[in-house]
């Protein structure tokens, strides 16, 4: 029922489950929480654990998560952060689903020192994979313009004996795209490649408009080539972006090598 958002039928089948002296069970309450909090009824799910845990019944760490997600989905961090420590003063343990939930919500926020404090307990306790949590917070800080603060991150995850994939290193050539800090953008892709995390077209991609923003079509082209050579295919607005600077240079157009247009 609850899946199906049924939300407030559930809730009063469990009020007349009551009337008639049944007494719903701790996955019954789990169920409906979860329900409400996927379709954002945040406060009632969280009306809902008040009353059963007034009942004695204590939740389990699934309707805790799915309360954590939904506030931080609203931006309610503090709260879920107050919840978290409840969860914890109660003996329940956190997982990698609580971590990256509050991270999420703290680098949406814009609160890092935070996002990095609750990244550093997370590995210290060993709750993984870590590599999703360190992803979020390289990409929440690219987005913000922060990619010099979000590569440092990866000693860290060295230190820690993790190793970035194609997504953590796809985010710092954004970020330093974004910042039109292309040679640090090139640096990142070349140690990608060094690092054997494969090519894609959506990373050349990237990096050919970044070079042509700042106008610097020579590099451009080619990274261009580089590309078609390795098969890949570029998008449309990569192609066309590359080509309106070529011509502007007076003819300096881009020749296909082993890319093909058809």
């Amino acid at each position: 029922m609850s899946s199906a958002g049924r939300n407030h039928e559930a809730v009063g089948l469990l009020r007349r489950m009551e009337e008639v002296g049944w007494h719903p069970d701790v996955l019954t309450y789990s169920g409906v929480i979860l329900g409400l909090c996927e379709d954002g009824q945040v406060t009632d799910a969280l009306d809902l654990l008040s009353k059963m845990t007034s009942k004695g019944i204590s939740p389990t760490l699934d309707a805790y998560d799915s309360l954590i997600r939904g506030l931080c989905i609203k931006g309610e961090v503090a709260e879920a952060l107050d919840l978290f420590s409840k969860m914890t003063s109660k003996g329940i343990s956190p997982d990698v689903v609580t971590y990256n939930s509050l991270i999420r919500g703290l680098c949406h926020s814009r609160q890092w020192n935070q996002a990095c404090t609750l990244l550093s307990e997370m590995v210290a306790l060993n709750i993984g994979p870590a590599m999703i949590t360190f992803n979020i917070l390289v990409g929440a800080l690219c987005k913000d313009g922060l990619a010099p603060e979000a590569h440092a991150s990866l000693e860290a995850m060295a230190q820690w004996g993790i190793q970035p994939d194609v997504r953590t290193y796809r985010s710092l050539i954004a970020g330093y795209c974004l910042r039109k800090e292309m040679d640090k953008a090139r640096e990142v892709f070349d140690v990608m490649m060094e690092k054997g995390c494969g090519t894609d077209s959506y990373s050349y991609s990237m990096l050919i408009n970044g070079f042509c923003k700042i106008g610097k079509v020579d590099e451009a082209k080619q990274l261009f080539y580089e590309m078609s050579d390795e098969g890949l295919v570029p998008d449309v607005v990569t192609c066309t972006t590359l080509l309106n600077m070529a011509y502007h240079r007076q003819g300096d157009i881009v020749q296909p090598r082993s890319f093909s247009w058809t």
